[in-house]
């Protein structure tokens, strides 16, 4: 009765000896459920009435619009249709939920179930029914293809052992055949979350990335020219005819090294170039000092992959999902399907990587713990989720975005006479701004972190370890270079004054002799 839209005609007179069914009709004659939309005309009246049912026993009657003659019906109300019928009259439907989304006042700081406690608090204030859970269940609920049965809340859903889900279900084409979906309460995206790694990257390049590419331009810019401007200016000054580019520059380096000169110029114009390049040169050490430390104490950690794909190549980590979810039964759902598709080989290659089904968590918490005790273990989750929960994870975590966008929302059973008006407020709730309120994390506690300043490690300070012995490898290996070829030098001219000498001393003993 729910399908078409209808339109009565009561087309007799009722006597003294018949019952008006048009006026007062006797219990529910036509079936009609709540989503009903009949309209009746009674007999000799001009008034179109509107016939539901909200419980099933009696019929419902609403006076809509009356007939005014040449200017047609006229509507006695400016009401849409589940604006008429937003009164349950206090009816009890039954609920199932999951054992880790409770709504009491214990788990007030889940955001999830702090969520569906509001909406559902809203609702039933608003539309006068009530919930009584009659099953909490283990999981969401997987499909059996073998069977063609549903477990868990679905399970309880699809075989009409419940009308209404408070649970965070994900919304799939294959969940949406069996069972209703309200609007999405919660849209997240999908994440792989591992264990942070312990040891921050190495920043190689940090100590350049304290300036961007033109900085560093403009300085070695400025250490190349001011060694030219020197001499032309020494040469001016001091009226040298030549003067020794190595020296200045050996100068100008050293004033960018915080060295002192060896003699300052007695010019007054040397002097005011020395010290604009003494002042710039502690301007710029300044600022390089500041931009480094903040590289050098931001940690920075680095991940084993970047990517969903860069995770499943590496193949050390065991992929797990909350057991009974929609990840694990659309990824195993899909990596059984024979079809030669994208989708198909990408989830044979996740179920590769994935524990067995017996080992997945069975709630959203117990998965963050695998993470933190197991060693390569990656948790894929919706972020909702994991913030649902981020006071209670025991260790901290790094995530990687898989692209994956993901509703959650509550369920019914299959064409429940009130999915329909539960979305119609929903709506209302989104367009009022109540939803926004309801979403809002402000009122939620926070979770409140003592920050600990740790010393910075030995592996952190690594790159100036290495440019330092670098630096004592090039100047010893430059010493060793300077002393043998001194000392070559040395043997050579030594050679060259010792020869004439003795060839001296010969010819005087030669013509000592002739004498």
């Amino acid at each position: 009765m729910s399908y078409p839209v209808w339109f009565v005609l009561f087309l007799y007179t009722p006597d003294n000896s018949t019952h008006d069914h048009c006026r007062e009709p006797i219990g529910n004659p036509f079936n009609l459920a709540f989503d009903t939309q009949m309209l009746v005309l009674c007999h000799n009246e001009a008034i179109l009435r509107e016939w539901y049912s909200v419980k099933g026993d009696t019929v419902k009657i609403f006076d809509l619009a009356v007939w005014g003659g040449d200017e047609g019906f006229i509507l006695l109300t400016n009401l849409s249709l589940y604006d008429r019928r937003k009164d349950m009259e206090g009816i009890v439907l039954r609920a199932v939920t999951v054992k880790d989304l409770s709504l009491s006042s214990t788990f007030a700081g889940n955001y999830v179930a702090s969520m569906y406690g509001k909406v559902l608090e809203e609702l039933t204030y608003s539309l006068n029914f009530t919930l009584k859970i009659v099953s909490e269940m283990d999981e969401h609920g997987l499909w059996n293809s073998n069977t063609n049965t549903w477990s868990g809340v679905m399970g309880e859903i699809a075989s009409n052992r419940a009308d209404f889900a408070i649970a965070d279900m994900s919304m799939t084409s294959l969940r949406v055949r069996h069972v209703d979906f309200t609007l999405p309460l919660i849209i997240s995206r999908n994440s792989l979350y591992i264990k942070e790694p312990a040891i921050c990257g190495v920043k190689w390049l940090g100590y350049f990335q304290t300036f961007n590419s033109r900085t560093w331009g403009t300085i070695v810019t400025l250490i190349a020219i001011a060694p030219l401007l020197l001499a032309f200016m020494k040469t001016i000054c001091e009226s040298r005819n030549a003067v020794d580019l190595i020296e200045n520059f050996i100068s100008i380096w050293g004033i960018f090294c915080q060295q002192a000169l060896i003699e300052f110029p007695k010019s007054s114009s040397l002097r005011v170039a020395y010290f604009t390049i003494f002042l710039t040169a502690v301007l710029i050490a300044a600022h390089y000092s500041a931009a480094l430390v903040g590289f050098l104490t931001s940690c920075t950690r680095v991940l084993p992959f970047q990517t969903l794909d860069e995770f499943i190549e590496d193949g050390t980590y065991k992929l797990i999902v909350p057991r009974g979810s929609a990840d694990y039964d659309v990824i195993s759902h899909q990596a059984k399907n024979n079809a030669s598709t994208q989708a198909s080989a990408f989830s044979a290659s996740l179920m590769k990587i994935m524990k067995d089904e017996y080992r997945l968590p069975r709630d959203l918490i117990d998965g963050f713990v695998q993470v933190c005790k197991e060693k390569r273990v990656a948790y894929m989750v919706l972020s909702a989720l994991k913030k649902s929960v981020e006071i209670k994870i025991p260790c901290k975590l790094s995530s990687i975005s898989t692209e994956r966008i993901d509703n959650l929302g509550l369920i019914l059973s299959k064409n429940s006479p009130y999915t329909s008006l539960i979305n119609y407020h929903l709506q209302k709730f989104l367009d009022n701004g109540i939803m926004t309120r309801l979403r809002d994390t402000r009122f939620l506690p926070q979770l409140t972190e003592n920050k600990v300043y740790k010393p910075v490690r030995m592996v952190s300070v690594v790159p100036i370890l290495a440019i330092l012995c670098g630096g004592f490898i090039i100047s010893i290996a430059i010493l060793i270079i300077e002393k043998i070829y001194y000392r070559l030098r040395r043997r050579k001219f030594q050679s060259r004054t010792f020869y004439p000498a003795k060839m001296l001393f010969i010819k005087n003993h030669y013509n000592s002799d002739k004498t």
